[in-house]
Protein backbone atom coordinates (compact mmCIF):
# COMPACT_ATOMS: atom_id res chain seq x y z
CA UNK A 1 0.00 0.00 0.00
CA UNK A 2 1.62 3.35 -0.93
CA UNK A 3 2.51 5.70 1.46
CA UNK A 4 0.11 8.61 1.63
CA UNK A 5 1.42 12.22 0.51
CA UNK A 6 2.64 14.42 3.24
CA UNK A 7 2.67 17.74 1.75
CA UNK A 8 0.10 20.14 -0.29
CA UNK A 9 0.81 18.82 -3.79
CA UNK A 10 -0.68 21.67 -5.29
CA UNK A 11 0.47 24.54 -3.10
CA UNK A 12 4.15 22.85 -4.19
CA UNK A 13 3.89 23.04 -7.35
CA UNK A 14 2.41 26.46 -7.27
CA UNK A 15 5.74 27.48 -5.63
CA UNK A 16 7.53 25.62 -7.91
CA UNK A 17 5.85 27.20 -11.07
CA UNK A 18 6.73 30.88 -9.46
CA UNK A 19 10.68 29.98 -8.72
CA UNK A 20 10.87 28.25 -12.46
CA UNK A 21 9.18 31.22 -13.58
CA UNK A 22 11.49 33.99 -11.98
CA UNK A 23 14.88 32.09 -12.40
CA UNK A 24 13.91 29.95 -15.38
CA UNK A 25 14.84 25.96 -15.68
CA UNK A 26 18.32 25.72 -16.20
CA UNK A 27 19.31 28.20 -13.26
CA UNK A 28 16.48 26.82 -10.92
CA UNK A 29 18.13 24.05 -8.42
CA UNK A 30 16.90 20.99 -7.13
CA UNK A 31 17.64 22.03 -3.31
CA UNK A 32 16.14 25.57 -4.29
CA UNK A 33 12.84 23.98 -5.25
CA UNK A 34 13.11 22.02 -2.41
CA UNK A 35 12.96 24.83 0.10
CA UNK A 36 10.90 26.67 -1.69
CA UNK A 37 8.42 23.57 -2.10
CA UNK A 38 8.40 23.12 2.05
CA UNK A 39 9.50 19.20 1.35
CA UNK A 40 11.91 16.48 1.30
CA UNK A 41 14.06 15.20 -1.71
CA UNK A 42 12.54 11.47 -0.99
CA UNK A 43 9.15 13.25 -1.73
CA UNK A 44 10.03 15.03 -4.30
CA UNK A 45 11.40 12.51 -6.01
CA UNK A 46 8.47 10.22 -5.07
CA UNK A 47 6.11 12.79 -6.28
CA UNK A 48 8.02 14.32 -9.61
CA UNK A 49 10.91 12.25 -10.10
CA UNK A 50 12.67 15.18 -12.15
CA UNK A 51 13.09 18.42 -11.91
CA UNK A 52 12.27 18.00 -15.84
CA UNK A 53 8.92 16.25 -15.11
CA UNK A 54 8.12 18.93 -12.16
CA UNK A 55 8.84 21.86 -14.83
CA UNK A 56 6.92 19.96 -17.09
CA UNK A 57 3.81 20.15 -14.30
CA UNK A 58 4.71 23.95 -14.01
CA UNK A 59 4.68 24.56 -17.80
CA UNK A 60 0.65 23.02 -18.54
CA UNK A 61 -0.25 24.71 -15.83
CA UNK A 62 1.00 28.34 -16.63
CA UNK A 63 -0.24 27.98 -19.98
CA UNK A 64 -3.74 26.23 -18.86
CA UNK A 65 -4.32 29.24 -16.50
CA UNK A 66 -3.47 31.70 -19.40
CA UNK A 67 -5.95 29.81 -21.95
CA UNK A 68 -8.18 29.86 -19.18
CA UNK A 69 -8.24 33.44 -18.88
CA UNK A 70 -8.41 34.24 -22.33
CA UNK A 71 -11.20 31.92 -23.05
CA UNK A 72 -13.36 33.45 -20.11
CA UNK A 73 -12.79 37.02 -21.85
CA UNK A 74 -13.67 35.33 -24.93
CA UNK A 75 -17.17 34.79 -23.55
CA UNK A 76 -17.51 38.87 -22.24
CA UNK A 77 -15.75 40.49 -24.34
CA UNK A 78 -15.70 41.90 -27.91
CA UNK A 79 -13.25 40.14 -29.75
CA UNK A 80 -11.70 43.42 -30.66
CA UNK A 81 -11.14 44.42 -26.94
CA UNK A 82 -9.71 40.63 -25.95
CA UNK A 83 -6.06 41.42 -26.91
CA UNK A 84 -6.63 44.64 -24.66
CA UNK A 85 -7.69 42.56 -21.74
CA UNK A 86 -5.38 40.33 -22.40
CA UNK A 87 -1.93 42.65 -22.17
CA UNK A 88 -3.70 44.59 -18.87
CA UNK A 89 -4.48 41.18 -16.72
CA UNK A 90 -1.43 39.26 -17.61
CA UNK A 91 1.19 42.42 -18.00
CA UNK A 92 -0.32 45.95 -16.59
CA UNK A 93 -2.80 45.29 -13.95
CA UNK A 94 0.33 43.16 -11.95
CA UNK A 95 3.44 43.82 -10.00
CA UNK A 96 5.96 45.43 -11.17
CA UNK A 97 7.88 42.60 -10.02
CA UNK A 98 5.98 40.20 -11.33
CA UNK A 99 5.34 41.59 -15.20
CA UNK A 100 9.32 41.57 -15.15
CA UNK A 101 9.04 38.18 -14.64
CA UNK A 102 7.99 38.12 -18.59
CA UNK A 103 6.00 34.61 -19.49
CA UNK A 104 6.82 31.28 -18.53
CA UNK A 105 5.94 30.27 -21.62
CA UNK A 106 7.55 32.60 -23.85
CA UNK A 107 10.72 32.34 -21.01
CA UNK A 108 10.98 28.58 -22.02
CA UNK A 109 11.27 29.12 -25.46
CA UNK A 110 14.02 31.64 -25.38
CA UNK A 111 15.70 29.43 -22.85
CA UNK A 112 15.40 26.37 -24.36
CA UNK A 113 14.96 26.53 -28.09
CA UNK A 114 18.50 24.43 -28.91
CA UNK A 115 19.04 23.21 -25.29
CA UNK A 116 15.69 21.27 -24.81
CA UNK A 117 13.64 20.37 -27.69
CA UNK A 118 10.58 18.80 -26.08
CA UNK A 119 10.00 21.11 -23.30
CA UNK A 120 10.50 24.40 -26.11
CA UNK A 121 7.82 22.42 -28.47
CA UNK A 122 5.29 22.24 -25.27
CA UNK A 123 6.43 25.88 -24.48
CA UNK A 124 5.43 27.13 -28.01
CA UNK A 125 1.74 24.12 -28.02
CA UNK A 126 0.70 26.18 -25.01
CA UNK A 127 1.31 29.58 -26.57
CA UNK A 128 0.02 28.21 -30.13
CA UNK A 129 -3.54 27.19 -27.99
CA UNK A 130 -3.80 31.09 -27.18
CA UNK A 131 -2.45 32.08 -30.28
CA UNK A 132 -5.88 29.61 -31.71
CA UNK A 133 -8.72 31.09 -28.88
CA UNK A 134 -8.16 34.59 -30.38
CA UNK A 135 -7.97 33.51 -33.69
CA UNK A 136 -11.62 31.83 -33.17
CA UNK A 137 -12.92 34.86 -31.71
CA UNK A 138 -11.50 36.87 -34.26
CA UNK A 139 -13.27 33.89 -37.19
CA UNK A 140 -16.91 34.54 -35.29
CA UNK A 141 -16.91 38.20 -35.52
CA UNK A 142 -15.58 38.75 -38.91
CA UNK A 143 -17.94 36.21 -39.68
CA UNK A 144 -20.95 37.95 -37.84
CA UNK A 145 -19.81 41.29 -39.97
CA UNK A 146 -18.46 42.70 -36.34
CA UNK A 147 -15.07 43.08 -37.70
CA UNK A 148 -12.85 44.07 -40.00
CA UNK A 149 -10.98 41.33 -42.61
CA UNK A 150 -8.07 43.11 -44.16
CA UNK A 151 -6.08 41.23 -42.01
CA UNK A 152 -7.71 37.11 -41.82
CA UNK A 153 -8.34 35.71 -38.00
CA UNK A 154 -5.07 33.56 -37.96
CA UNK A 155 -3.03 36.40 -39.05
CA UNK A 156 -4.65 38.91 -36.51
CA UNK A 157 -4.49 36.16 -33.80
CA UNK A 158 -0.87 35.83 -35.04
CA UNK A 159 0.14 39.85 -34.52
CA UNK A 160 -1.32 39.85 -31.32
CA UNK A 161 1.20 36.69 -30.11
CA UNK A 162 3.81 38.24 -31.82
CA UNK A 163 3.04 41.44 -30.16
CA UNK A 164 2.96 39.63 -26.56
CA UNK A 165 6.39 38.15 -27.39
CA UNK A 166 7.82 41.52 -27.89
CA UNK A 167 5.82 43.35 -24.42
CA UNK A 168 7.03 40.20 -22.40
CA UNK A 169 10.89 41.21 -23.61
CA UNK A 170 10.26 44.50 -22.72
CA UNK A 171 8.86 44.06 -19.37
CA UNK A 172 12.35 41.88 -18.86
CA UNK A 173 14.10 45.45 -19.45
CA UNK A 174 12.23 47.54 -17.17
CA UNK A 175 9.90 49.36 -18.94
CA UNK A 176 7.74 51.59 -17.25
CA UNK A 177 3.53 50.74 -17.44
CA UNK A 178 3.74 54.03 -19.41
CA UNK A 179 5.95 52.52 -22.35
CA UNK A 180 4.34 49.13 -21.98
CA UNK A 181 0.25 50.83 -22.43
CA UNK A 182 1.96 53.17 -25.35
CA UNK A 183 3.04 49.46 -26.60
CA UNK A 184 -0.07 47.72 -26.97
CA UNK A 185 -2.12 51.09 -27.65
CA UNK A 186 0.21 51.87 -30.61
CA UNK A 187 0.86 47.95 -31.79
CA UNK A 188 -3.02 47.14 -31.95
CA UNK A 189 -4.06 50.31 -33.56
CA UNK A 190 -1.60 49.14 -36.43
CA UNK A 191 -3.38 46.06 -36.65
CA UNK A 192 -7.01 47.48 -36.27
CA UNK A 193 -8.07 45.65 -33.12
CA UNK A 194 -7.80 48.56 -31.04
CA UNK A 195 -10.84 48.73 -28.99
Amino acid sequence: MPRPIGFDRTAAVEAAMKLFWMRGFQATSLPDLLDVMGIARSSFYASFRTKRDLFTECLELFGDRTLAMVNKDNKSLHPTALPRAFFKSTLLDVSKHRAKQGCLMVNTVLELADADPELNQLATQKLNAIEDAFAASFLLAQKNGEMDTTYSAKELAKFVMTINVGLRIQSRQNKSREELESIIKHSLVAVGLAA
